[in-house]
């Protein structure tokens, strides 16, 4: 094994979907995600996730759904309340790991989440979030998202890795099962973990 490739939120990010779902609510915009609680009903948040539509065509789309007339900033507060705490232990495992494997991110996310989490990181731990990585993939830059595979195979184009040598560590087991189709190695991420657990499914 010479490469990981890691998913961001639900692996290095803790995430709690329910608090935007609550926050959606509580602006007026119900019903906001289907049955599992992780997909969203209006095709504008899968657009805005690949880049297809600006931040502002997305705020402005979200208003329409809501029965209350809504501000910029109430919805970038509302959208960006799932994002959590990056843990000590598990930027220090991966700069670990720097040592002896290529790293590398692939995330599906947006742009307003990026200008949360991105400063919020580099203030809390004095260097920027990129540097984690040998390079980083997300979603809405890369035009594409996961689990479809061509995801999978941008990654390894552009980076040059091969699927036999790489390991992918996300939490979605629909992602999971998409990268295995391709040859990569998978560690499913479940609740509770700890991403060092993640040494073994590399023996």
């Amino acid at each position: 094994m010479k490469n990981i490739i890691f998913d961001f939120g639900g692996v290095i990010l803790n995430l709690d979907v329910s608090a935007t779902i609550k926050a959606f609510d509580e602006l007026g915009i119900k019903d906001i995600a289907n049955s599992t609680g992780h997909y969203y009903r209006d095709p504008v948040f899968n657009q805005y996730e690949i880049g297809a539509v600006s931040d502002q065509e997305f705020r402005d789309v979200v208003k329409t759904l809501s029965d209350q007339p809504l501000t910029n900033d109430q919805i970038d507060r509302a959208w960006t309340k799932m994002l959590l705490d990056i843990p000590k232990d598990r930027v220090d495992f991966i700069l670990e790991l720097k040592n002896n494997y290529r790293i590398f991110l692939l995330s599906n996310t947006n742009h307003i989440h990026q200008l949360q989490f991105e400063p919020y990181f580099e203030n809390l731990y004095g260097f920027p979030f990129s540097d984690l990585f040998e390079r980083i993939y997300y979603s809405h830059d890369e035009g594409i998202r996961k689990p479809d595979a061509d995801a999978f195979t941008n990654v390894l184009e552009k980076s040059g890795l091969l699927a036999s040598e790489s390991l992918f560590v996300d939490d979605s087991f629909e992602n999971i099962k998409s990268a295995s189709k391709l040859g990569i190695k998978t560690h499913h991420v479940r609740p509770g973990h700890e991403l060092q657990e993640i040494l073994n499914s590399m023996e």
